[in-house]
């Protein structure tokens, strides 16, 4: 499973004339061509449709809340669920400070440690430097993820 970071459906969204749009499109094309299983937090979609908010029309709005599958070939993940058992609020808050004190943000903390829990092989995302040095998953941008494919 990949964890794509929220920056790939906002490049995707609203800005066709930045310098990495191009092969940004090309890697989600190449992911869903090949199958490969993408995943996005829930809290990240939450970001996502933060942002876009004030861009999309209502309609827009609403299939993106949900049904963001429909537009993107990603499974949305629940925070609450681990494979093969429940969590309580109390632990995730207490596993998200832990990802807090690296020096995270919260969205990023979030997002790391869903990819931790369901054992991503992947992040990719334009901004490496948010995780890496922080998690043992390799990070890669879309073209580097692209170019080793």
């Amino acid at each position: 499973m990949v964890f794509l970071d929220s920056n790939i459906f906002l490049l995707d969204r609203f800005f066709p004339r930045d310098n990495n749009y191009k092969v940004n499109k090309q890697f989600l094309e190449k992911i869903n061509e090949m199958g490969i299983r993408a995943a996005v937090p829930f809290f990240t979609l939450l970001e996502i449709c933060g942002i876009t908010s004030f861009n999309l029309s209502a309609e827009e709005q609403e299939k993106w809340l949900y049904s963001f599958p429909e537009v993107y070939p990603v499974e949305i993940l629940d925070p609450f669920e681990r494979p093969g058992e429940t969590t309580g609020s109390l632990d995730y808050f207490s596993e998200l400070t832990a990802y807090i004190l690296k020096k995270m943000t919260v969205g990023d903390a979030i997002f790391l440690r869903e990819a931790e829990m369901y054992g991503a092989a992947a992040i990719v995302t334009w901004n490496k430097k948010h995780f890496s040095g922080r998690t043992a998953i390799a990070v890669f941008t879309p073209r580097e993820y692209v170019q080793r494919q």
